[in-house]
């Protein structure tokens, strides 16, 4: 009975709790237990907030007793960890970086307010600057389908907390694909929203390639939680009106959608091909059409004028406030990306002018011609190693092509540097080493509903089984280091 209440999505909590059939008390149990047993293997957690989850799960009960439950009444929520919460240690994942907030992330808060408890605190690299999971401060992050691969970065710790049934919901950060990366890493589904969809974290309101956005098992909860977290804050002004994603979106009978396998990209892992075009079926069987697509795009060239982009805007002086004396105490990836990227002069103009030559590209080969959203990989390799270490491995095989161990293996920067595009990683099956495969769905600037309604068939007329028949194996590697609260 626990692993199937961790297995429930929130919806189906939801409508248990309102039945009378379960209580947000028995769910957190469930999931406070389930995650001290994944600590060890998983190393997903960087803290667990037990007691206040507890005694919040007590007075979601007494709120479904007297009639005035919220929208995510009792529903328990995995916290990123460089995603503030007030009175919550955030350290980015560095021994250099170490504060305790005073308010909410407005995401957080909205979060809250729909009756979400906070109950734990996931894994991210350092400074949430890569592909991956790991920093000297927590150590390796692993995926719950193999503990051998990476889960992902920078939401590694989000992805595989809901792979392993620790949360129904998490929450992520996208600058580069860390929200859709880890998704499709650990089988789940993550939405990278247009910048302004959600209220920035304030400061951060000019940073337009990174966002906040909802990870889930369910494509229902991704929306759930997107409909609670999206819109304006009066923390910030970034946050624009928002219209809610419909609980029963429209049929795509008749709707144009393109299909590209690669994006250019030199090589895709052969069961993430098999997988896609099994997408592609499945969605012609819900009436779409699916149209093939040219696009030559240098994804490397692309991932690199976005960090070097990222960097010029943030992250060089976000970087160049750490004090130098204590760089060795970071992370062996912190300083190869500080020379690699740090000084150098970068220019938003160069990403500038690259975003919109892919607008234009995809206005001239899609949205001008009728066709309503692009289907691509999410990931071009299935096969990443949990402690891979960037410094000193610079080039990761997929089948007999070497490509760059930083990005060069994820399909995800194009889509932050087109800011205003929606993304939507969603799970397409397994590869034959366990991990999950992963389609991205990519809808015309602002089109939130798009990715949404294709997401919400795709998954009617699919039955990879994932958290149905399938759940990842137990694991038994290493310990990690999760603070007890």
């Amino acid at each position: 009975m626990t692993d199937e209440l961790c297995y429930r999505s929130a919806g189906e909590s939801i409508r248990a709790f309102r039945a009378g059939e379960s209580s947000p008390v028995e769910l957190m149990r469930a999931v406070l237990e389930r995650a001290e047993r994944q600590t060890a293997s998983l190393n997903a957690t960087t803290a667990i907030h037990a007691e206040a989850a507890l005694a919040a799960a007590s007075a979601a009960e007494a709120r479904y007793r007297a009639g005035t439950a919220r929208p995510l009444e009792g529903i328990p929520v995995a916290i990123k960890e460089e995603t503030s919460v007030a009175g919550w240690r955030k350290t980015i994942g560095s021994f250099l970086w170490d504060e305790v907030p005073t308010a909410h992330h407005p995401m957080v808060d909205k979060l809250i307010a729909a009756g979400a408890i906070p109950h734990l605190q996931t894994s991210v690299p350092e400074f949430c600057l890569i592909g991956q999971t790991l920093s000297r401060r927590y150590g390796v992050s692993r995926n719950p389908w193999n503990p051998a691969i990476t889960p992902g970065g920078s939401s590694g710790g989000s992805g595989a907390a809901l792979a392993a049934g620790m949360a129904p919901l998490a929450t992520g950060s996208d600058m580069a694909g860390s929200i859709r990366i880890p998704a499709a890493m650990c089988g789940v589904y993550g939405f990278k929203p247009p910048f302004g969809r959600l209220a920035s974290a304030p400061g951060e309101e000019l940073f337009a390639f990174a966002v906040e956005g909802p990870m889930a098992r369910t494509v229902e909860d991704l929306a759930l939680m997107q409909n609670v977290i999206a819109g304006p804050h009066p923390a910030t002004y970034s946050g624009m009106p928002y219209v809610p994603l419909p609980a029963e979106p429209a049929a795509i009978a008749g709707l144009r959608i393109g299909l590209s396998f690669t994006t250019g990209h030199t090589t895709l892992c052969p069961d993430t091909r098999r997988n896609l075009e099994r997408a592609g079926a499945a969605l012609e069987r819900a009436g779409a059409i699916i149209e093939p697509v040219d696009l030559r795009w240098d994804g490397e060239a692309l991932a690199n004028a976005l960090i070097e982009a990222i960097f010029g805007i943030f992250l060089d002086e976000y970087l160049s406030k750490l004090p130098a004396e204590k760089l060795d105490q970071g992370s062996s990836y912190l300083r190869w990306l500080m020379e690699r990227y740090c000084g150098k002069r970068n220019s938003i103009t160069k990403a500038a002018g690259l975003a919109l030559g892919l607008h234009q590209e995809l206005e001239h080969k899609l949205w001008g011609r009728g066709i309503a959203a692009l289907i691509c990989p999410t990931v071009f390799a299935t096969d990443i190693a949990a402690d891979l270490d960037l410094a000193s491995v610079r080039e990761v095989p997929i089948g007999d092509t070497r490509v760059d161990s930083y990005l060069g293996w994820v399909a995800t920067p194009p889509f932050n540097l087109l800011s205003r595009y929606p993304a939507l990683a969603a799970p397409t099956g397994l590869a034959a080493n366990g991990v999950p495969t992963s389609l991205q769905i990519v809808g015309p600037a602002f089109d939130d509903a798009i990715v949404f309604r294709i997401a919400h068939h795709f998954a009617r007329v699919t039955d990879g089984g994932l958290y149905r028949r399938h759940f990842p194996p137990g694991c038994g590697v290493d310990g990690g280091r999760t603070e007890r609260l």
